[in-house]
C-alpha cells in the first residue's frame, strides 16, 4: 500500500510538473465579449488555470451555458504551440465564477443554441437571420415578438434590421440600406408598458396591430407585403409582470422595409 500511494504521489508530482512547462509566448485582449459555445456539449471540455496545472470546470456539467472570451493565449510546450481562449462562463441561473482557460478547437462561436432557457440576450452578438429567428422562436422573453411577427406573414426576418430599429437609428440610416421604409411611432410606443400600469403582451399587441390600422395597413395590405423584410426589438422580464427592461441602452419597436440589394 506504501509502495502505491508513493507511486501515485510522484506520477501526480511529475504530471504537473510536465504541465507547468506551458508557456504563454503570446496575448491578445478584447473589448468585447464574444460568445462561444461548446461544438460538442457531451464531450469532457476542461477549463484550466493560466499555468495549465489545474482542471477548473468541466463544460459538460454546463451544457446550456456560453462562454465570453476576454482574451487570447498563445501556448507553447515542446515547440509545439496551441491557442486558448480566456473565458467566462454565462448560464442561464448566473452560477458565478466560472473563468478558465479552454483550447479554441472546443468552441464554436455564437450563443449556446438553446434559446429555451435563454432571455435578454445582445442583438449584436446573433449570427445570422436564422439564428435570430431560432431566438424569437424560443425565448420566453420573445412571446410578444413571436405575435407581432404573425402581424406581417410574408416579411421575412432581418437581424441587419432589426439592429437599426434597436438602435433607435433615424429614417436617413435605415434609407441607406433599404427602402419603402414603414415606421409608425404609436406602435413602437405601444412596446413599452403606459406610465404606473403594466401591460400584457395581448394587449401591447392590440395597440401595435391599432397603430398599424391607423396608418393604412390593415391585415390585408400587411399580409401583401411580399419581398419584404421585418425587424424587431423586444426584451420582457417576466419577474417583474412583463415590463420591459430599459437598462441594455436598446429601443423596442419594428420596423418593415425592402432591402437595397
Amino acid at each position: 500500500m506504501f509502495t502505491a500511494s508513493l507511486f501515485f504521489t510522484i506520477t501526480n508530482y511529475l504530471n504537473a510538473q510536465a504541465s507547468s512547462d506551458y508557456q504563454v509566448v503570446k496575448t491578445k485582449y478584447y473589448t468585447s465579449s464574444t460568445p462561444f459555445h461548446a461544438k460538442n456539449p457531451k464531450q469532457n471540455i476542461y477549463l484550466w488555470n493560466a499555468k495549465h496545472t489545474k482542471r477548473l470546470h468541466n463544460l459538460k456539467n454546463y451544457p446550456n451555458s456560453f462562454w465570453t472570451r476576454a482574451k487570447t493565449v498563445t501556448l507553447r510546450k515542446n515547440n509545439k504551440s496551441a491557442i486558448y481562449y480566456y473565458v467566462a462562463g454565462m448560464t442561464p441561473h448566473g452560477t458565478p465564477n466560472l473563468y478558465g482557460y479552454v483550447w479554441r478547437g472546443y468552441l464554436k462561436p455564437g450563443y449556446n443554441p438553446n434559446y429555451k432557457v435563454w432571455n435578454g440576450l445582445d442583438i449584436n452578438y446573433f449570427l445570422s437571420n436564422k439564428d435570430y429567428q431560432r431566438y424569437i422562436d424560443q425565448s420566453p422573453s420573445q412571446n410578444l415578438s413571436r405575435k407581432v411577427l404573425h402581424l406581417f406573414p410574408n416579411a421575412r426576418l432581418s437581424l441587419k434590421l432589426s439592429k437599426l430599429t434597436a438602435y433607435g437609428s433615424t429614417l436617413t440610416d435605415f434609407q441607406k440600406q433599404f427602402s419603402d421604409v414603414l415606421m409608425v411611432k404609436n406602435a413602437n410606443y405601444a412596446f413599452y408598458n403606459p406610465r404606473g400600469k403594466v401591460t400584457s403582451a395581448n394587449q401591447k399587441l392590440a395597440a401595435i396591430k391599432a397603430a398599424f390600422d391607423a396608418q393604412g395597413y390593415n391585415q390585408q395590405k400587411r399580409s401583401a407585403l411580399n419581398g419584404y423584410q421585418i425587424g424587431i426589438y423586444y426584451e420582457s422580464n417576466r419577474q417583474t409582470g412583463g415590463v420591459l427592461s430599459y437598462d441594455d441602452g436598446y429601443y423596442a419597436g419594428v420596423t418593415v422595409a425592402k432591402p437595397l440589394n
